[in-house]
């Protein structure tokens, strides 16, 4: 193997690791790391066998091919021993299972098992084929593919973050380029000699590089955190928009003194402990209206991409703030539900050993709503314990709404128009509007959960019907939690306030959570796009609807609404609330845009300097042609161009003497006559060894390169200054000169 395949053999791992390290901000723990580096030194040391036994890269690709197959058995059972039919069988299953598993877990996942096959497959693609299409081509940006494609493939499937976004972008183009560079120079080489100026064209790569670097970095240090890619969204979610849900089925919560199956008002459902006292527990949350119920679902919230029901590892990236809690919740055989209740925002998750084995892959989390869900239910000795921050906080009226409203469920909660004018009239601004509405709800409303026979016409629902001639828009306005929050949420909607249900429990002393603590309340967005609670007292009444046995509500009238009319002269007072005096409530999320002034800037410097480096680096060019006697007609050329910046005009299509007597004697009346003999004596040097029969010696053209240089700087003794200083920025030696005749 020649030596300079050593050097293609290091940088196509180099740019394998940088390509992998996009998996840093999916997997949880090193696993990824040391499976995915192992798989590129075996794709390296299997491509030099195959290539060093005069194997083609076809043969390379059907070796590792192969290889991968026979290796992810172990990958997946966890143990390098290997079982005949039995591994192979795990490995091929793996394969398609352990994408689906990649794509539907929320990230970070636990390095282990059939995940780890994408960072074994992709480390074995980039460094295997890549090192033997170095070893066996002679094409310099070729071994480069495999690598670039694999960098693609991590970008879509990872979940990418600034310094990730800045290391596998510009570091692994600078990388690729030089590399790309070195091999270019070394093939050229290798057919046509040794180049001189090898090192001032690697310089300039470099420098080429760094710039594009400082422009990438600027602007990669202004972004946010990036979100997971489109080919995440391609895998479907978990329907759990087709689970019955804690508000379908909220009576069972209540007494019911004629239900006693199924009820567990007085039943011992679930044991938390690390929660504080008053702390609301979450069973669900219901961000979708179809007409008939609420219900969860995925892609409700346009701001985040991690809004979906996913599989959960024992960790998780959730950027939120709040102090952070370890919470274990025991449920009882009594709570068969599969909502699994959680507090906050989680940061980790793990059953305990008196779960089942498997729990952790039936269950199912959306960061978006903190709401989890087992694929089956949970069962008795099912415990787990989760690290959370504990966000939101109760809404206060001073708060400003977000404008992140859904539209179909503002349309879906049209038909409680008429309630929601007549009660929000007067109001100043949308979160006034909203509390009173509430207020006004709380006065009207009784609460019945129908547990008595003359209370058989209030029905349990929350349908469009249920909720408006059978609750809000009829006499008497009675219910239980079920039809207050799911009124309250579409009532706040129609104000133009973002809202969702959530079905939970506040946490008691005692960490015993029983059937009659479950309540249900509401949630509104605010400016900042957090969740606020809208308590359930603040809008539910609780006194009892009067007995008379009644069938159902009456049709309840609402006077028209009439915005008040202000006095002559009087100012319309302002419709935002005042400005929240305390941090926590006005601290919104916005990040930093663009810094465009830095930006231009920087872009008017790298103009100003443009010019000077292009004279730079034409000049390095001249100096280090391959040909000697390209170096002799570049040095003359740098006579006539310092001259030409100096502002005599020298025409273009002249000899070199026509050209010396052009420089000598200036027609511009501000230089003087120059030495015309020295300028006549260089120029005939220059015609004499550029078609001499013999290729001059580099020492001469170098000796002749420190003449011109001296007569150069002459050129300057009678200009003034300011014509000096113009010359570095000149652009006229980088434009074709004017044609002239032939002296």
């Amino acid at each position: 193997m020649k030596s300079f395949h050593v050097w293609d053999l290091v940088l196509v791992f180099a740019l394998t690791a940088i390509a992998l390290v996009g998996w840093e901000s999916t997997f949880n723990g090193p696993g990824w790391w040391v499976a995915g580096g192992l798989a590129a030194l075996v794709g390296i040391l299997v491509a030099v066998l195959v290539v060093s036994a005069h194997g083609g890269v076809e043969l390379v690709t059907l070796a590792l091919l192969v290889g991968y197959y026979l290796v992810s058995g172990p990958i997946v059972e966890g143990t390098p021993r290997l079982d005949g039919l039995r591994t192979l069988e795990a490995g091929v299953r793996a394969n398609s299972e352990g994408w689906t598993v990649l794509l539907g877990t929320h990230p970070r996942i636990d390095a282990s098992g059939a995940v780890l096959i994408a960072p074994v497959l992709l480390g074995l693609v980039s460094a295997g084929i890549g090192a033997a299409l170095a070893m066996r081509s002679t094409r310099a940006a070729l071994p480069l593919v495999p690598p670039t494609l694999v960098l693609g493939a991590v970008l879509m499937l990872a979940q990418p973050e600034p310094v990730s976004v800045l290391l596998q972008g510009v570091g692994y183009g600078t990388l690729a380029m030089l590399w790309m560079r070195l091999r270019g120079l070394r093939i050229d080489e290798a057919a046509h000699g040794r180049d001189p100026a090898r090192a001032w064209r690697l310089v300039g790569s470099v420098a080429l590089v760094v710039v594009v670097a400082l422009i990438a970095g600027l602007l990669a240090s202004t972004g946010g955190s990036g979100d997971r890619l489109l080919l995440s969204r391609t895998l479907a979610p978990y329907e759990v928009e087709q689970l019955s849900t804690p508000l379908d089925e909220f009576r069972d919560f209540t007494r019911q003194e004629r239900r006693p199956d199924g009820n567990v008002f007085e039943t011992k459902l679930f044991t938390v402990e690390g929660a504080p006292t008053g702390a609301r527990l979450r069973l669900a949350t219901l961000d979708t209206y179809d007409g008939s119920s609420w219900r969860a679902d995925n892609d409700t919230d346009p701001t985040r991409q991690d809004d979906r029901f996913l599989r959960l590892s024992t960790t998780i990236e959730n950027p939120s703030s709040g102090k952070e809690r370890r919470i274990t919740v025991r449920p009882t055989k009594k709570y068969t539900d599969p909502w699994v209740p959680t507090v906050g925002a989680l940061r980790s998750f793990q059953f305990l050993g008196s779960a089942r084995p498997d729990a952790q892959s039936h269950l199912r989390y959306n960061p978006a709503t903190q709401t989890a869900v087992m694929d089956d239910r949970l069962e008795k000795g099912d415990a787990y314990l989760f690290t959370t921050a504990l966000t939101g906080g109760l809404l206060k009226q001073r708060m400003s709404p977000s404008d992140r409203l859904d539209t179909e469920l503002y349309d879906q909660a049209a038909f409680l128009q008429p309630a929601v004018e007549a009660w929000a009239a007067g109001a100043k601004y949308p979160m006034q509007a909203l509390f009173q509405v509430a207020a006004r709800l709380k006065e009207v409303g009784r609460y019945s959960s129908g547990s008595e026979p003359w209370e058989s016409g209030f029905r349990p629902g929350h349908s469009e019907q249920r909720l408006g001639d059978g609750f809000v828009l009829g006499d008497p306005t009675a219910g239980d939690d079920e039809q207050y929050a799911a009124t309250m949420a579409l009532m706040a909607t129609r104000l133009g306030i973002p809202a969702r249900v959530v079905v939970g429990a506040v946490v008691p002393r005692s960490g015993t959570v029983r059937g009659k603590d479950v309540q249900a309340w509401v949630e509104v967005r605010i400016e900042d796009g957090s969740w606020r609670t809208l308590p359930t007292e603040t809008f539910m009444g609780r006194k009892p609807p009067e007995r008379g046995g009644l069938e159902g509500p009456e049709p309840r009238t609402f006077p028209p609404f009439e915005p008040p009319t202000p006095e002559v002269g009087e100012e319309p007072e302002a419709e935002e609330p005042p400005a929240d005096e305390e941090a926590e409530d006005s601290a919104g999320d916005s990040s930093p845009g663009v810094p465009w002034r830095l930006v231009v800037l920087l872009l008017l410097v790298l103009l100003v300097a443009a010019i000077p480096l292009a004279k730079l680096v034409r000049r390095r060019r001249r100096l280090a042609a391959r040909r000697v006697t390209a170096r002799y007609a570049g040095a003359w050329l740098e006579l006539v161009d310092r001259a030409r910046d100096l502002g005599t005009p020298v025409p273009g299509g002249l000899t070199r003497p026509a050209e010396a007597r052009a420089v000598a004697h200036p027609d511009d009346g501000v230089a003087g006559d120059r030495d015309v003999g020295s300028l006549l004596t260089l120029a005939a040097e220059a015609d004499a060894r550029i078609y001499g029969a013999d290729e001059p010696a580099a020492a001469d053209a170098a000796a002749f390169w420190a003449l011109v240089r001296d007569r150069r700087s002459g050129l300057a003794a009678d200009v003034p200054l300011r014509r000096r200083v113009w010359a570095v920025f000149n652009p006229a030696s980088l434009r074709p000169p004017p044609s002239g005749g032939d002296a």
